[in-house]
């Protein structure tokens, strides 16, 4: 007779893999087995999170901040503070595991999270504004992905204890030494699913790379960059007022390097004038900003 462990790994394992299927089946094997804890988790990926302080580290993923401007429509805000841009950029997903699944399946989606009232007005202030203003994390489909691959390794990790104590179910049974067994093995959910980083939120165009490959970064080539930069933006054919704004920003981040700021927070810089000029419809600019941020960072 076959065993619904084993049976579930093979799910897992498939090219076709349907991870709510792969929990709810899992839900079965847990109510089985008394294993409220672990069920518990399953329930809510299955349903969503309350809230953020219940979801699980694996989770966590970081957004890009916007500003919307009436004109331009979503502009990026950028925190120079590292420390306070961590604190406003990093969120948990608290949404169902089938959201997320059908979120990924439009490459052209973006999550986005709008901040509430009192957190408005923190903003505001931070930033300066002279008006109420919408504040928004931008969060791309790549960077929850990873969200889906940590809850299948979580149930494959689980299912793999399950079959080293002997717990397999003959059939949709399990024996009361089977259901002794699981209950001893440890229910909390970061016991399985292991290590979890933060996945960035990437700039359109951009791939994300992971790795701990250190960079050195070299003031001397930003500054010979923002040269070039400030030539491109001087020829593209903008709107007065966006070329000036763009030009403003290009200042600021010739300030940051000559003050030799932290790299995290010239990127940052960096990547909010390129967002900026793709708005605005740059291109050349935009296009030398990308190549300093992959030759630079």
């Amino acid at each position: 007779m076959s065993s619904i462990v084993i049976d579930l790994q093979d799910e897992i394992l498939s090219s076709d893999c349907d991870i709510v299927q792969i929990l709810r089946r899992a839900h079965v094997i847990a109510v089985k087995l008394g294993l409220k804890e672990f069920d518990q988790w399953i329930s809510y990926e299955l349903n969503g999170y309350p809230d953020q302080n219940v979801c699980p580290d694996y989770r966590k993923i970081r957004g890009t901040l916007k500003a919307f401007n009436p004109y331009h429509g979503w502009i990026p805000a950028v925190i120079a503070d590292g420390e306070l841009e961590t604190i406003i950029c990093e969120k948990k997903i608290s949404n169902s595991i089938s959201e997320i699944i059908t979120l990924c399946k439009n490459p052209e989606s973006r999550l986005v999270y709008e901040f509430p009232g009192e957190q408005v007005e923190h903003l505001d202030r931070l930033f300066g504004s002279p008006l109420p203003m919408r504040y928004a994390l931008h969060i791309s489909v790549a960077s929850v992905m990873d969200i889906i691959e940590k809850v299948k390794n979580t149930v494959l990790e689980w299912t793999l204890k399950l079959e080293e104590e002997g717990v397999l179910g003959e059939g949709m049974r399990f024996s009361d030494k089977e259901k002794q067994n699981a209950k001893a093995l440890p229910q909390t959910v970061n016991n399985y699913y292991g290590a979890t980083n933060v996945i960035n939120a990437p700039i359109e165009g951009m791939q994300i790379v992971s790795g701990n490959e250190h960079v050195t970064f070299s003031y001397d080539q930003a500054r010979a960059d923002i040269s070039k930069i400030e030539a491109a933006i001087s020829q593209e054919q903008l709107q007065s007022e966006d070329k000036d704004a763009a030009l403003e920003m290009l200042m600021e981040i010739r300030d940051k390097i000559a003050q030799e700021k932290k790299p995290g927070v010239i990127k940052a810089l960096f990547v909010g004038l390129k967002e900026f000029l793709m708005n605005a419809g740059s291109s050349l600019a935009a296009g030398l900003i990308q190549a300093s941020i992959q030759g630079l960072f």
